[in-house]
């Protein structure tokens, strides 16, 4: 859980949501405090009720996925430490700055192989979407997907509740900001000053 302050707004919607449609590299974490690190996306473009994800059989945690688990997704975007040399008009200690969500929700496995065929394309889907020419599993080598099909498990999570933060040193006054803009630019933590600005 974040301060207010810093809670991205509103609570489960826009901003949250896009912090989970920018960055769904995220981590699972299960009712053991199992977690796996693995692409996790909203299960469609116009909806924050479910998301979609998968990872390798092999993978231990694979087997410990139960439907009705309540689980844990974080979602980690930039973050940069700031340096207190960089505030001047409001002195003050290091502190870090970033951006991120949390998503708790319901699981439910998916076992069947059009489930899981949906979930890999949804996943290609959203990966490909910046390029000009987005490669989808439909181009996938003949027989490679079903191939694969038996070596992942698959899951949904319906969703309870976004919370979104975005720590961007927006209580600093705005001479320190442009200080602290500078520094990371400098330090080649361009995508933290970016969304400073």
């Amino acid at each position: 859980m974040s301060p207010s302050l810093f809670r991205a707004e509103p609570y489960i919607a826009a901003d949250a949501a896009a912090i989970v449609r920018a960055y769904p590299f995220a981590t699972l974490i299960l009712p053991d405090l199992s977690a796996t690190t693995t692409a996790i996306v909203f299960e469609t473009d116009h909806s924050v009720k479910t998301l979609v994800g998968h990872m390798a059989w092999r993978n231990p945690q694979a087997q410990a996925l139960k439907t009705g688990d309540r689980v844990l997704v974080l979602f980690a975007g930039p973050h940069a430490y700031i340096s207190p040399r960089w505030y001047v008009e409001k002195p003050e200690v290091p502190t870090w700055n970033y951006v991120a969500a949390q998503v708790r929700g319901t699981l439910e496995v998916i076992s069947d192989d059009a489930g899981q065929t949906e979930v890999l394309r949804r996943t290609i889907e959203v990966s490909e979407q910046d390029f000009d020419e987005p490669w989808t599993i439909d181009l996938a080598p003949e027989g490679r997907v079903a191939f694969l099909l038996p070596k992942i498990r698959s899951f949904r999570i319906h969703i309870d509740s976004i919370e979104g933060t975005t720590k961007l040193s927006q209580t600093h006054p705005e001479g320190d900001r442009q200080r602290i803009i500078d520094g990371l630019t400098e330090r080649s933590y361009p995508t933290v000053a970016s969304l400073m600005s």
